[in-house]
């Protein structure tokens, strides 16, 4: 006889942990620049002691195993006449009240993303170190988490948080499975979007088309950003921008096959509702067993999450996008490498 999983949680709000009495529990997770949010219900009576910049931890578990899957601080407190509603925010809601004004010279991706988490006062965690940059100049215009998002893309990087509170910014290899989900054990709901791609291309303008960060030239603006290999011009099927922090061609090009393999992987997404799973997160790559005809069976990743326990259960709902051999990331490498051999 089998004995049914008993999903739990484990709380801590400053010096207090809970184990139960809670009404509601909801945490949501993606990439930056989104938020990473906790929010959990207490009844009116509850006798909570935490205020708001009191560090926050949850634990989560399935029935089968415990795992880490928040560190933050509390951000808010709401009471109403039958409840009090607590919010929670991690290093992603730090980077987002964080306006720099700073210049990097001679950096990678990496580096500035490092150095930004330094001027948050946030810790970073696996950092790619991603294109060269002759400067990048980080402005008050934009939030750091904002900054940080856009300079990881250049190298096709997602940002996310940590469960123990650090900022990753890795390149996602989805060409193989980390964890197999079965459709009709852990799945109870799964759904499928398939778009068409009306973009063939896209197409990353710097503003000097060196072919080294360290060369003069990658200073001077100029009319050839692409050392003589200019694509074809914006147009119905082809996506053009301008970014004129990338001096080099090669760092253009990664940033345009970065675009091109995310956009490939969106118009082939989908999701899924399953038993409470705590070890997913964004990132994670996923194979789906037993997935009916005409849905899609793996690798897929994981962009977005949300983990929630409630009065009808606890689940997990995630949306994922097409893996596979199209999101690999090689083909950065040799987008990167098709432009630096076009200088030679």
């Amino acid at each position: 006889m089998t004995s049914l999983l008993q999903p739990g949680y484990k709380l801590t709000l400053g010096t207090q942990q809970w184990t139960e009495q809670l009404m509601s529990l909801e945490l949501h997770l993606a990439a930056a620049p989104s938020l990473d949010v906790l929010t959990v219900t207490l009844p009116a009576g509850a006798p909570l002691k935490a205020s708001p910049g009191d560090a926050v931890d949850l634990k989560l578990a399935s029935g089968e195993k415990e795992e880490a899957v928040f560190s933050g601080i509390l951000d808010s407190l709401c009471h109403t006449p039958g409840s009090i509603r607590v919010r929670a925010l991690n290093a992603g809601g730090v980077l987002a009240q964080v306006r720099p004004a700073v210049t990097y010279e001679q950096a990678t991706a990496g580096s500035v993303i490092r150095n930004l988490c330094g001027e948050a006062g946030v810790d970073a965690g696996d950092i790619d170190d991603g294109v060269s940059l002759a400067y990048y100049a980080a402005d008050p215009s934009r939030s750091a988490l904002d900054q940080v998002a856009r300079v990881a893309a250049w190298s096709g990087a997602m940002v996310r948080i940590s469960a123990g509170n650090r900022v990753d910014a890795i390149v996602i290899n989805a060409t193989q499975a980390e964890v197999a989900l079965k459709y009709g054990r852990e799945l109870v709901t799964l759904e499928r979007r398939k778009s068409p791609a009306a973009i063939q291309s896209f197409t990353v303008a710097g503003e000097s088309g060196a072919g080294d960060t360290g060369s003069p030239d990658a200073h001077r603006p100029t009319t050839d950003f692409f050392a003589g290999s200019r694509p074809d011009g914006p147009s119905k099927g082809n996506r053009w921008r301008s970014e004129p922090a990338l001096r080099t061609a090669g760092a253009a090009a990664s940033a345009a096959a970065a675009s091109q393999r995310v956009y490939k992987a969106s118009r082939e997404a989908g999701a899924f509702t399953a038993f409470l799973q705590p070890g997913i997160r964004p990132g994670t790559v996923l194979e789906i067993k037993d997935a009916p005809d005409g849905f899609p069976g793996g690798p897929v990743w994981v962009n977005r999450v949300a983990h929630r326990i409630g009065p009808n259960g606890a689940v997990t709902r995630v949306h994922f996008m097409n893996g596979g051999d199209s999101f690999d990331p090689t083909a950065l490498l040799g987008a990167l490498a098709g432009a630096i051999g076009g200088l030679l």
